[in-house]
């Protein structure tokens, strides 16, 4: 998958310029509403939501210093009853990042919820079947996407995350390109199974599921993640 570009601290470094950091936004925006308007979906949905998290984990982390440092009691607000501080002396360097984030943020969300709705309406557009019976243990299998007349065939496997993980008990969908069939006069999906059993004896009994899409989409970039997505939804429901 390609890459837009957008370093993980590009809002504090290498200067705290803030029409330069507004710039490099600006343009890391434009490429990703290109790439969307091309139904490029990933790794660019990904992306933006690392960078509004990483945006938003410096903005706790600075008001939390600025709590810790403490300052004299002066009274209280009369509206909440909050305790009112004297205020920190101003930092030219924490002032540009307040303004970079205060900036920052609702554009990577705006782009952020543009994406989601277009995976959303992509996904209505991708049709989703098992091939047969499914196993009673459906966490490997093929993938067979299609479009058109040809349908690319992939291996799946669904692996628990590890303990260190944040959410331990969601599964992750691994995928790897297999070969590519033509789709015709005998060539329907129940014959690509029994050739991908025949030529993959590792799974004598596999889950199969076939997507097909009127759109012309992206592989990498848009089919290959819906369709893992869709995997996990199916599969995660019957764990």
């Amino acid at each position: 998958m390609e890459h837009t570009g957008l370093s993980k601290d590009w809002a504090f470094r290498p200067a705290f310029d803030v029409e330069l950091k507004q710039y490099t936004l600006l343009a890391y925006l434009h490429r990703v509403r290109e790439r969307f308007a091309n139904h490029r979906l990933y790794p660019h949905l990904e992306d933006l939501k690392d960078h509004i998290l990483e945006l938003e984990r410096v903005r706790k982390e600075k008001e939390l210093l600025t709590r810790q440092l403490g300052t004299h009691l002066v009274g209280f607000d009369p509206r909440t009853g909050a305790a009112v501080h004297e205020p920190i002396a101003s930092d030219a360097w924490l002032s540009v990042v307040d303004e970079v984030i205060d900036w920052a943020v609702p554009g990577l969300h705006e782009a952020r919820t543009r994406g989601l709705e277009l995976r959303t309406e992509i996904t209505e557009r991708i049709a989703f079947m098992p091939v047969g019976l499914l196993p009673l243990d459906p966490s490997a299998g093929w993938l067979l996407l299609r479009i058109g007349s040809q349908a690319r065939a992939y291996a799946y496997h669904l692996s628990r995350l590890t303990l260190t993980d944040p959410e331990p008990d969601v599964l992750r969908v691994r995928t790897a390109y297999v070969t590519t069939y033509a789709i015709g006069l005998g060539r329907t999906y129940e014959w690509i199974k029994a050739d991908l059993v025949r030529t993959h004896r590792m799974l004598p009994n596999p889950a199969v599921f076939a997507f097909e899409t009127d759109l012309s989409l992206p592989w990498a970039e848009t089919y290959v993640p819906l369709a893992k997505r869709l995997v996990y939804e199916q599969v995660s429901r019957t764990a």
